[in-house]
């Protein structure tokens, strides 16, 4: 099992995030969830809240107001828009 997952968070006009992660924290419809290293593919639409990246030395955090999530071969990538 691979300990980090590929990470890129992009809004409209600029990149960011692009590197790797311990974990993705965000939310849908159904509540908060949170990805790991080599999570099942995954697509979801993201609803209003923080999004956290954790790479086990720092954590960003993004305020989004909605947005998608795609999760595949142990790369996330999420198009958000920021508030």
């Amino acid at each position: 099992m691979k300990s980090e997952l590929a990470v890129k968070v992009l809004s409209p006009t600029q990149t960011l995030y692009d590197g790797p992660a311990i974990s993705v924290s965000a939310h849908n419809r159904l509540g908060p969830f949170d990805i790991l290293p080599e999570h099942a593919n995954f697509f979801s639409l993201l609803t209003e809240g923080d999004i956290n990246i954790n790479t086990g030395v720092k954590v960003f955090n993004f305020k989004a107001l909605h947005g998608i999530i795609k999760v595949s071969k142990n790369q996330a990538t999420l198009f958000i828009y920021t508030a």
